[in-house]
């Protein structure tokens, strides 16, 4: 490990995230499911907490209304997804989860353990707590510079 040459912080992060983002997207595809990265993220969050608003899954997703706009049409258009009025609010829609794409779930899960395993070769599990500790520690500080009158609202 100490003849590893120093990669930047930034580039650790951004290289990590892409590599696998696209391995997942490959494995996914090889299995024939065709679902962007950010699609098969939609469906997770559905997954968690389905009838999310465009606004609830943009916001999780880090990306901006329309984009998230566009890959829920995606998802629609494919039957994955289907939008319903908000009972409450007249000028939203909620995102559901349709029946077809739920044997879908189980797959792109059970994918994505199959990767993470692979990704933590080697790393024993203490490494990979204190790893996804750490990692949980990064997210909240990034959270709080992102959107810093969330956190003074949350500890105040």
């Amino acid at each position: 490990m100490n003849d590893s040459p120093h990669i930047p912080f930034a580039t650790l992060m951004a290289d990590i995230h892409r590599m696998f983002s696209t391995s997942l997207y490959r494995q996914l595809k090889a299995d024939g499911i065709n679902l962007s990265r950010s699609q098969w993220r939609i469906l997770t969050h559905l997954r968690t907490q389905d009838g999310l608003t465009q606004s609830e899954l943009a916001e999780r997703l880090l990306i901006e209304k329309a984009p998230a706009g566009t890959l829920i049409d995606k998802l629609e258009a494919a039957g994955l997804v289907e939008r319903r009025p908000d009972p409450n609010d007249r000028r939203a829609n909620r995102v559901f989860i349709t029946v077809k794409s739920e044997p879908l779930l189980p797959l792109i899960e059970q994918t994505v353990t199959e990767l993470k395993m692979q990704c933590m070769a080697g790393i024993s599990e203490e490494e990979q707590h204190q790893l996804n500790q750490t990692l949980t520690r990064i997210h909240l500080n990034l959270q709080a510079i992102r959107n810093p009158s969330a956190t003074t609202e949350e500890t105040g």
